[in-house]
């Protein structure tokens, strides 16, 4: 992208939810986003990002370094010159700075799977690919400060274009009452407890053997989408799971891949890095990755630092995660064994990251939506002391606020069936009325 064009609009007759739903109905088959952020009991964040018709996508496959892939993409982009850093200094950290700064950035996930290229575990054989992200999407950043929303285009035809489709999409009816103790109408859990109970007995067994001092193991829920649209998931998650990260993260089909749409609410920064221009750099500033060797604890924040690229920082962060164990190489190879697939989405990374910076949340909490299911996983960490039985029941209660948005949606599909349904029957009944009239009035 050699350019970006941003407008500046007041934001008071329109929401970033609703914003997000028309301009993702407006553009059917092209990849979208909307990153949001919540404390929970306290107040929505700053700003809310909303991205669409993103213009490129690129896999990760799985066999190769998936950080080296992103790191050649990165610099490929930087010898191109098709990144515009802002200008000015002070600048920075507005709300037209952070639109045109995601709108040339990559926005995806690099899955959990992708820490067994880094620490030399077999990786699984049906493993398609380490990653997924879309680049070069036309953004909206909502400023809930200022209650203004900025555009950032390739174009003054696309900025223009947005500002009217994201006040221009179908009618969004309200969600159904949520249960936070409800699930999905048909549950699979593909390992059943007592399964379940019996591979955190072997792993605590490994533990008190020495092998690690902790193993995490994952554990896969699914359910039937229904008719369910998985952007109702992702409304359901903000009442039910306010976190400092909400993502909604809409893949299109493409000649490579199928679709997959991800939701998801994580309490975890994994990587947070702005890389400041470099005349506002100091001689002797530690760059993000020597501030993460010399021993910062995850999440990693580093703002304003060296020459680091963030996708260093983010693969020496990766495996620090709370989903993978301890230490990394021997946990992550036991759970590898006694787990029956590959994790994909849960335990990775996922959010926004280019040249100038980075911000990534650990996938904890996802839910995602391939083959018309809906997946999600928990996982159990298993120490010295866990007790196998808990340890189960733990996979259930942490999958709690995931299964009841799961519910709410399909919830809503029936809903919306019955009141078309009873919109049609009006209709057939009016219709019928009016022949009659005709025909009274004929004879």
């Amino acid at each position: 992208m050699s350019s970006v064009v941003t407008r500046t609009l007041p934001a008071d007759h329109v929401t970033p939810v609703r914003a997000y739903a028309a301009l993702r109905a407006q553009s059917p088959g092209r990849s979208s986003f909307i990153l949001e952020s919540a404390l929970p009991g306290e107040r929505w964040g700053r700003y809310a990002i909303l991205g669409y018709r993103a213009r490129a996508e690129s896999l990760l496959p799985s066999g190769f370094d998936p950080f080296a892939t992103l790191a050649d993409e990165l610099a490929q982009a930087a010898a191109a010159d098709t990144w515009n850093a802002p200008n000015a200094p002070s600048a920075r950290d507005t709300a037209r700075d952070l639109a045109a700064r995601v709108c040339q950035a990559w926005v995806g996930f690099v899955a959990y799977d992708a820490v067994h290229q880094l620490v030399g575990v077999e990786p699984w054989a049906d493993e398609a690919y380490l990653g997924r992200v879309m680049k070069d999407a036309t953004v909206v950043v909502f400023d809930s400060v200022t209650q203004t929303m900025t555009i950032a285009g390739p174009s003054q035809g696309a900025v223009s274009r947005c500002a009217w489709e994201l006040s221009h999409g179908p009618e969004q009816r309200s969600l159904p009452a949520l249960d936070p103790e409800a699930v999905p109408e048909h549950l699979e859990t593909p390992v059943a407890d007592e399964d379940f109970a019996a591979k955190v007995a072997a792993a605590h067994k490994r533990v008190a053997a020495g092998e690690a001092t902790q193993i995490v193991l994952a554990r896969k829920f699914r359910a039937p989408l229904r008719g369910a649209d998985p952007f109702d998931v992702y409304r359901a998650l903000r009442v039910l799971a306010p976190s400092t990260h909400l993502y909604f993260l809409d893949f299109a089909e493409s000649p490579f891949a199928p679709g997959l749409t991800i939701a998801g609410a994580s309490g975890e920064t994994l990587v947070r890095v702005e890389r400041a221009p470099s005349a506002e750099r100091r001689a002797g500033d530690a760059s993000p990755i020597e501030v993460l060797r010399a021993g910062d604890a995850s999440p990693i924040e580093v703002l304003r630092a060296g020459d680091a690229s963030p996708i260093e920082v983010l693969r020496a962060a990766f495996a620090s995660g709370s989903a993978v164990g301890a230490p990394t190489a021997r946990a992550s190879g036991v759970s590898r064994e006694l787990e029956a697939g590959p994790r994909r989405i849960y335990g990775g990374a996922i959010g926004y990251f280019g040249p100038d910076g980075a911000e990534m949340a650990h996938t904890l909490g996802a839910i995602w939506v391939e083959s018309g299911y809906f997946e999600t996983m928990t996982g159990a960490r298993i120490g010295n002391g866990s007790e196998p039985g808990a340890e189960t029941e733990r996979t259930r209660v942490d999958a709690r606020a995931a299964l009841s948005a799961i519910r709410a949606a399909q919830e809503a599909r029936k809903a919306s069936d019955a009141a078309e349904e009873k919109k049609a029957a009006a209709e057939k009944a009016a219709a019928e009325r009016a022949a009659s009239a005709d025909t009274a009035q004929d004879a």
